[in-house]
């Protein structure tokens, strides 16, 4: 009697190759998500740190009034967050104050994180610039 000789997989050995599949990638896929998000954040202080120099150039001329400041945050064309000066922004006659800087938004397409903020407040104090960042965007600007 002849025998055939046996080709391709079990159903067992494609069920196991299938569970492997499975857990490796339910490991790898929160780690790309939080990539993700961490790379849409990183967005806000690049911006903010803009907004910092281009204040303190306007400190060091001896004025920051808003028309004069070489930052508008109503040209920035961003898909995540939304941006806003606080504080008045010096008033017109250019004298920078305590309180006066730049807020970030995180919009409606960052989902989880909407709604949350980031902002840059400047100290006449010590001339520069005090952060604050919303609990939900700590974990993703740490440096901030």
């Amino acid at each position: 009697m002849l025998r055939m000789k046996r080709q391709g997989f079990t159903l067992i050995e494609l069920m196991v190759v299938i569970v492997i599949i499975g857990v490796l990638a339910s490991l790898a896929i929160p780690r790309f998500t939080d990539a993700s998000v961490k790379a849409k954040v990183a967005e806000a202080p690049r911006v903010i740190a803009s907004f910092e120099s281009a204040y303190l150039a306007g400190v060091a001329e001896g004025n920051v009034a808003k028309d004069n400041l070489v930052f508008d945050p109503s040209n920035i064309g961003s898909k995540w967050f939304s941006y806003e000066f606080v504080g008045g922004v010096a008033a017109a006659g250019g004298t920078p104050a305590d309180g006066d800087g730049l807020k970030a938004t995180a919009n409606a397409k960052m989902a989880k994180l909407a709604n949350t903020t980031l902002q840059a407040t400047y100290k006449t104090a010590n001339d520069g610039f005090d952060h604050t960042v919303a609990a939900s965007l700590s974990k993703y600007v740490p440096n901030f």
